[in-house]
């Protein structure tokens, strides 16, 4: 069944059909899951807290210490390609930033669509819009219509970000199964939503976890206390 989404041009705008995409995922060995006790709850919210505050700090840096602003930004350019994502052959292309999204690739959204989807003012989004525009981040496809500005992710400054990002994210998940917050169950020995104890499974840890070992950026935090 088609779905109609609407697409625009300098010359006005009108509603194509569009086809429905289907998110698809390679069956993976096994997950990640929690482990089941009330008494890792303060260590996961604690070491969580850490993790979320040296990201932000991260996003502060590379939009000018203004989180609004790096808020709109940011769903400007999931919004864009959450489409392509869900399509097996979109999502291999861009699977990194070795390529490029460029304007057709992308949807467009508009402030009200932004304002809805973080909760920011419309009024304030549309100040934010400007000065992503001056700052040559975004631009638009259509009246007020907005998408990242093709090969501004490119950009080294934010690809060195992004490494920083992913870096701290490897490093909080090792963190979380190295004092026994998150374990690894291998597929099939238990389901999601079956209700089963995963504390009750030996938890294997995959190679690619033990070799990805990264250090956090900037001042060192507290590791938790075993």
């Amino acid at each position: 069944m088609a779905r109609r989404t609407r697409s625009t041009s300098q010359n006005g705008s009108h509603e194509t059909p569009m086809p429905r995409r289907r998110a698809t995922t390679i069956a993976p060995g096994g997950r990640l899951v929690l482990t089941e006790s009330a008494a890792n709850s303060r260590l996961f919210v604690y070491m969580l807290g850490n993790f979320l505050h040296r990201l932000e700090r991260e996003r502060r840096d590379v939009y000018f210490g203004d989180l609004d602003l790096a808020r709109v930004a940011e769903i400007i350019g999931t919004a864009g390609v959450e489409p392509g994502m869900r399509d097996e052959a979109f999502r291999n292309q861009h699977r990194n930033f070795d390529s490029v999204v460029g304007v057709e690739g992308q949807r467009a959204v508009n402030a009200t669509s932004i304002a809805g989807a973080t909760g920011i003012p419309r009024e304030t989004v549309r100040r934010k819009l400007q000065r992503l525009l001056k700052l040559g981040l975004i631009v638009e496809k259509g009246r007020a219509r907005y998408i990242l500005k093709p090969g501004a992710l490119q950009h080294p400054d934010r690809q060195a970000a992004f490494a920083r990002g992913l870096q701290q994210t490897v490093h909080f998940m090792n963190e979380c199964l190295e004092q026994g917050v998150l374990q690894w169950v291998p597929a099939g020995k238990t389901k999601r939503g079956s209700g089963n104890k995963p504390a009750e499974v030996t938890p294997v840890v995959p190679t690619e976890f033990r070799k990805a070992r990264f250090a956090p950026r900037g001042p060192a935090v507290p590791a938790a206390r075993r």
